[in-house]
């Protein structure tokens, strides 16, 4: 089966090189057989892992005979050799969809697909060379080694797909940034081709650091959900240039102009995503999310980074200044052509509405892309600061959660109060007046919240009115814009109707900012944390909740042992029992490997978060922390509604880039 393997990942590397030499109308039947030999050597890698085939060294040193069935399965990408299959299936996945959805017509479509499949090519090379998933073994085996216990969780099942299939996403804007650049298309017609696919890409990642943040709440048991880790910063990298690329495509679809920044943004943001496997897979990094320490595994992935950024720079430089002697060159003659009809040249045609006005929706989208990009570089700097230190003197420094929320945090502040004006802005501009005569009782019931928070924090304080001002402002504007109780309700449902999908999708977005903000700020400022060692009977009490120790067990499952507690949880101002939690300290017997796996009590106001550890034999004790988490179900809610209302504007953003 694994030589099997090898001759599909083989028959795909070279069909992805073969569209230089075929017809468009072929291409349709190259890609699907692309993606169906990767599929199928994917398949026949989850394959051996079911049937416990040690004779690949995949399966030996990532699995075992007890390891259960859902963790074989997604096990396969818990790798680095599985991971990077994972990835190139993906890659082939996008050059699929691109062969099916972009017009056949368009001499664009070529051109991105020869870009795409080149791109195929480079990873599935480096697959078969370096990262072989099917190597075999030169002894044989009749168990593993198993696999890393923080790994065996449902996360591993959802999360890295979606991460990947964000990620990747962003390899189609790429292609047919190239490809724009290569066939000159116009800049109007470029963005509303790409933007859908950017739109989808940016779901997906936002879904995916999700689910990341989601896994790590639950598995790693401190009780937090972003730790500003290093390979977390690079997921959220190409995120916040990406939120600037899917702003700036609509002034470059209304108005034609600006195309140059935003194809930057485009190639950026794939190459952050390649820039982000590299340093994920080269051991430069030091996270439990890192894969390998292998220096040479990162050399190759480096030196594909560095084809893909010089050679789409080069297009891009030279392209750019062959249109920019173009332009120069048309305006010569328009300018000869109105000098012979006696035009006076103040005469603007393409004059952008509102841009000599600051507050109008052009200027504040302008201004978003700034914050959005100062924010990935404060990113940036604190991720990539220290090892360059390291490298450059040696000197091993860590940036920490105090650098990034004393410049990130304001930021985001900012980003909120652009969005609570200048969603509302007109393309012709607005006065200031005008915004705060309209939207007064925004303002008004913002600032009705801050006598019952005057004793937090000046950050927490801002962050909360802030968010909930934004959230009315939404709500007040949609209800204006269907004159909701100035007209009967029939009419007003009628206009809700006629109401479009971005502009729904558009409220789901911005919404869900707000809320993940509001959930942020509430469980940093009212968290609370106790840890004590309890017998049966024992309790902590923390914030208006009693955790108390009903029973202690011993557990026995095929792949680990574990101590399981049993606890209560009471709400001392009503007196009455809400639930219970079930946290377990489990020892993985293949691996020898502890792990503590926490219990959570979810409401919609509050998590109850509990973990266990070691056992004093000599007080017949165990180790118990308890946390008090407000808020955290409405991050999770926030950050769905971001990613539903991205997804949501992209169906609705390829419906109307259908008819081009």
């Amino acid at each position: 089966m694994s030589e099997l393997g090898n001759i599909l990942l083989l028959a795909a590397c070279l069909l992805s090189l073969i569209y230089l030499f075929l017809p468009l109308s072929s291409y349709r039947f190259i890609t699907i057989a692309v993606f169906f030999c990767v599929s199928a050597s994917m398949a026949i890698l989850i394959y051996c892992h079911i049937t416990n085939d040690f004779s690949l060294e995949n399966v030996y040193y990532h699995s075992h005979t007890t390891k259960p069935l859902i963790y074989k399965i997604c096990g396969v990408w818990g790798n680095k050799e599985g991971s990077m299959l994972l990835w190139t299936l993906v890659l082939t996945f996008y050059l699929f969809l691109m062969g099916t959805f972009i017009d056949n017509s368009s001499e664009l479509k070529r051109v991105s697909l020869i870009t795409q499949s080149l791109i195929c090519f480079c990873f599935l090379l480096f697959t078969l060379l370096e990262s072989n998933p099917f190597v075999k073994m030169t002894s044989i085996e009749t168990d593993g080694l198993g696999f890393n216990p923080i790994l065996q969780d449902i996360g591993l099942a959802i999360h890295p797909p979606i991460l990947y299939l964000g990620y990747l996403g962003f390899s189609v804007p790429f292609s047919l940034s190239i490809a724009g650049l290569i066939v000159d298309t116009k800049g109007n017609l470029w963005a509303r081709i790409i933007r859908p696919w950017v739109l989808v890409s940016w779901s997906l990642l936002t879904f995916g650091i999700s689910f990341g943040s989601w896994w790590a709440y639950r598995e790693l048991g401190w009780g937090g959900f972003w730790f500003w880790d290093p390979v977390e910063n690079v997921s959220l990298m190409p995120w916040l240039i990406a939120v600037a690329l899917i702003h700036l495509l609509l002034v470059v679809q209304n108005f034609n102009v600006l195309r140059n920044f935003a194809t930057l943004l485009a190639l950026t943001t794939f190459t952050l995503s390649v820039a982000g496997t590299f340093l994920v897979r080269s051991g430069i990094l030091a996270s439990v999310h890192t894969f390998t320490d292998d220096p040479r595994y990162g050399l190759y992935i480096l030196a594909l980074l560095s084809v893909i950024v010089i050679s789409s720079l080069v297009i891009f430089v030279v392209c750019a200044r062959k249109k920019h002697i173009s332009l120069l060159s048309l305006q010569y003659l328009t300018l000869k052509s109105r000098e012979k009809e006696n035009i006076k040249p103040g005469g603007q045609v393409d004059q952008i509405p509102g841009s000599r006005r600051f507050f109008s929706r052009f200027t504040m989208m302008l201004i978003n892309n700034l914050l959005f990009i100062t924010a990935f570089f404060i990113v940036f700097v604190g991720t990539l600061y220290p090892v360059m230190l390291e490298y450059l003197t040696g000197e091993l420094i860590s940036v920490g959660a105090p650098y990034y929320n004393s410049l990130f945090n304001p930021i985001v502040l900012v980003v909120l109060v652009l969005i609570m004006v200048g969603q509302y802005c007109r393309w012709q501009g607005n006065s200031l007046s005008s915004i705060l005569r309209e939207y007064k009782f925004t303002f008004c019931s913002a600032a009705a919240i801050l006598p019952f928070i005057f004793h937090m924090k000046l950050m927490i304080v801002l962050s909360i009115t802030i968010s909930i001002a934004l959230l009315v402002f939404i709500l007040e504007a949609y209800s204006k814009r269907i004159r909701l109780f100035k007209m009967a309700l029939g009419e007003s449902i009628l206009l809700a109707k006629r109401v479009s999908g971005s502009y729904y999708a558009m409220m789901l977005a911005h919404a869900g900012v707000a809320i993940l903000v509001l959930g942020i700020t509430c469980s940093v400022g009212w968290q609370e944390k106790k840890e004590n060692y309890l017998k049966i009977g024992d309790s902590i009490t923390v914030n208006k909740f009693e955790v108390t120790l009903r029973n202690i067990e011993l557990i026995r499952e095929k792949n680990f042992q574990a101590v399981r507690g049993t606890m209560d949880i009471r709400n001392l101002l009503s007196n009455r029992v809400l639930g219970e939690v079930t946290p377990e300290y489990r020892f993985y017997l293949v691996e020898g490997q502890r792990n503590a796996e926490s219990s959570i009590y979810h409401n919609l106001f509050f998590d109850i978060y509990v973990i266990i550890g070691k056992i004093n034999k000599n007080k017949n004790k165990i180790a118990t922390k308890v946390y008090y988490k407000p808020g955290m179900s409405t991050i999770w809610l926030g950050s769905f509604l971001i990613a539903f209302g991205s997804f949501f504007a992209a169906v609705s953003s390829y419906k109307r880039a259908k008819v081009i």
